[in-house]
């Protein structure tokens, strides 16, 4: 969620809203419009200080603050998108890759097997799996192996 409050309009009034110390309306939880994010972006071009783009357009200077290291950053004035999901990282060379270390060397700790999909360039920084995703992957086919197992089993004690 976005730091930075949504302004509403003077007349609007919703049980979320509030007022800030500088008389600002705002949404909680609601990103600032864009149009009051754009006036912190000019102002600040026309060498107004943070402090003062504050006072005049009733935002909290961290808001102000925020908005432009995120536009210095990325060029963007919109806010960062929240939620959803990380892209997949379980591909099936990732998979196939744990696969074949386990069964190398069955002792080996899911921080290792993290080491060696680096070192052997199956993945990059960016994509590698975490220590827990690895472990959650091991709790979750072990999972399945015994459901697997069990099903097979039973299967086998029906026909007899």
């Amino acid at each position: 969620m976005d730091a930075c409050s949504e302004q509403a309009p003077s007349t609007f009034t919703h049980r979320h809203s509030g007022v800030n110390q500088l008389g600002g309306v705002f949404i909680n939880g609601r990103p600032l419009p864009d149009v009051v994010r754009q006036s912190i972006v000019e102002l600040a071009g026309r060498g107004v200080r943070p402090c003062e783009i504050s006072r005049r357009l009733r935002v909290s200077h961290g808001c102000v603050s925020k908005i432009l290291a995120r536009y210095n950053e990325t060029g963007s004035i919109r806010p960062a998108v929240m939620g959803g999901s990380k892209p997949k990282v379980a591909t099936p060379r990732v998979v196939q890759t744990i696969l074949h270390l386990k069964r190398i060397n069955p002792g080996m700790f899911a921080r290792e097997i993290r080491d060696r999909l680096l070192l052997e360039r199956v993945c990059d920084n960016e994509n590698v799996p975490s220590v827990s995703s690895i472990n959650r992957f091991f709790d979750s086919f072990l999972h399945v192996m015994v459901s697997k197992v069990t099903e097979l089993l039973l299967l086998s004690l029906q026909d007899h």
